[in-house]
């Protein structure tokens, strides 16, 4: 199995874990394109994100988990990481729109509501961000 491959299993797994049409789910994660410039994560292959510098602000694209690894503190570790990287290429902010099943982790890792909006399976996404600013 390709590294590709494998990053879209977790994306598929952890999506799928939160009842979502599985075809869909399938179709929706074969369909991730990871080489448009993103920068990517992967922590212990069983979790990965991804960043898009947009000037002052990065949006974390992507930031999935294994369901067995669900819990354990990676999403914590990666979601940091992604922060310290983007803080590192300059950004104020890091911004995201957040999976509903994955708000309250959000929320834990500092993440504020900063508004919301319609995604394309229907379903009202919260837009979240954190800031990065040095306190």
């Amino acid at each position: 199995m390709s590294d590709t491959e494998r990053l879209r299993d977790i994306a598929y797994a952890a999506k799928a874990h939160w009842g979502y049409d599985r075809e869909r789910v399938r179709a929706w994660a074969d369909s991730i394109d990871l080489d448009d410039g993103r920068i990517l994560f992967v922590e212990d292959d069983v979790a990965w994100a991804s960043i898009v510098p947009q000037g002052d602000v990065c949006v974390l694209e992507d930031m999935w988990v294994d369901p067995p690894a669900m819990g354990r503190g990676v999403g914590t570790r990666l979601f940091r990481l992604a922060a310290e990287h983007a803080r590192g290429l300059g950004a104020s902010r890091l911004e995201w729109e957040a999976e509903p099943n994955a708000v309250g982790f959000y929320e834990k890792m500092g993440g504020r509501h900063i508004g919301e909006r319609m995604s394309s399976w229907g379903r009202m996404l919260s837009l979240m961000g954190v800031d990065l600013t040095p306190r």
